[in-house]
């Protein structure tokens, strides 16, 4: 019996939030739920490494949606301005794509999302206001503290770039997991590969640990 399935939605209609929020599951999924990574103290007397961690379940926990009660929901991913004839969707994955490198991106984003596009100032900082709590940005600065010497550090969290690059270092060390476990297992790929991603990276682990290459 097959598994139903939803119906089939094109990244690039998805509002950016979504697409960044699937490729955060995404990652929790395939390799975990903790993020780390590492900096350096921007304090020219201290520059210590600093560590950097923090679970995806609790940083898009952080990131909840919501959508304000002053705005109503009109059609085909359209919304309106309660009592008005003001409506704004959410930017999308196909946007971004679009206005890569405009000039002119953020007039050309209104131009999209916002009817009529030529909405009076407090219209329009009520509809930026309603985008963040619909869709807040999960790729943003971060604040924590130096453990060496307490200074703020602040660095920025690219979900794209950080997700899409975990992910290629994982798809490239496959063929050395693979290469690795044949090698001293005599086990067919086929076979390493129907295994569990965490059971195949411990075995490659241990035996790296041994100082098999």
């Amino acid at each position: 019996m097959k598994a139903a399935c939803g119906p089939k939605v094109s990244w690039n209609r998805l509002p950016i939030t979504d697409l960044d929020t699937l490729l955060l599951l995404l990652r929790q999924r395939l390799i975990g739920d903790v993020i780390l990574s590492d900096t350096r103290c921007q304090q020219p007397s201290c520059g210590a490494r600093v560590d950097i961690s923090f679970r995806i379940g609790e940083y898009l926990a952080s990131h909840r949606q919501r959508r304000p009660q002053w705005v109503e929901e009109d059609a085909d991913g359209w919304y309106r301005l309660a009592g008005q004839a003001t409506k704004f969707r959410l930017p999308t994955g196909g946007d971004l794509e679009a206005l890569d490198g405009d000039a002119d991106a953020e007039r050309e984003l209104i131009r999209k999302c916002v009817q009529p596009e030529d909405v009076s100032a407090p219209e329009r900082r009520r509809i930026e206001r309603a985008m963040e709590a619909m869709a807040p940005a999960l790729s943003h600065t971060v604040e924590g503290a130096c453990p060496e010497c307490g200074a703020t550090l602040e660095v920025y969290f690219d979900v794209r770039s950080f997700v899409l690059g975990e992910l290629a270092d994982r798809a490239g060390s496959i063929y050395q997991d693979v290469h690795l476990l044949a090698l001293h297992y005599n086990w067919p790929e086929e076979s390493i590969l129907a295994l569990p991603q965490k059971r195949r990276r411990y075995y490659a682990e241990m035996l790296r640990d041994r100082g098999a290459a």
